[in-house]
């Protein structure tokens, strides 16, 4: 018999809950892109609290990882809720990445270094990077990081641009989910 539940993500074999396939297909479109892109784009989700946010990207999640042309990554950002210090949000953030996806250790010691990690050197595949609880960051850690990832979207989409042929294929993208 299921039960109603109002703490974090539902089990959908024993909670009632509400299936949202369209918006999860919708919201993988968005992030990987339609055929006639190259790539996706970044979102962001504002929602009161308990209302599914991180249910929908642990859907996402689990569709995304079952194709082998993206590296895929959720992280929840709450353990960063208590550090104020740019630089330090940005090499525990770097860190904490370079770990889901088995990189090797890059230096990242400044907010300014942290885009590095999403260069095409670095990626070895196109990345949709997932983030929970963005807002639990300091406000001036969600205005900088907000800015370098608009930097690395404006970026690859200029790159896009300039690229023919099989070139196109070795641009690295990230398409980014925020959850608010």
């Amino acid at each position: 018999m299921r039960k109603f539940s109002s703490y974090g993500p539902p089990n959908t074999n024993l909670h009632y809950y509400a299936p949202r396939k369209e918006l999860i297909a919708r919201t993988i479109m968005q992030l990987k892109g339609d055929e006639h892109e190259e790539g996706g784009h970044y979102i962001t989700v504002w929602a009161p609290r308990q209302t599914g946010k991180t249910w929908i990207m642990q859907e996402v999640l689990s569709t995304l990882e079952q194709e082998t042309q993206f590296d895929v990554v959720l992280l929840s950002l709450q353990f960063l809720s208590e550090v104020t210090d740019l630089n330090s949000v940005a090499q525990l953030f770097a860190q904490e990445l370079m770990e889901k996806l088995n990189l090797e250790k890059l230096s990242i010691n400044r907010l300014e270094d942290f885009h590095r990690l999403f260069k095409r050197e670095t990626l070895t595949k196109p990345l949709i990077l997932m983030l929970d609880e963005f807002d639990a960051l300091d406000q001036a850690a969600i205005s900088r990081l907000v800015s370098v990832f608009r930097h690395i979207y404006n970026t690859r989409q200029n790159q896009k641009d300039k690229l023919t042929g099989e070139n196109k294929n070795k641009n690295r993208g990230a398409g980014v989910f925020l959850g608010f």
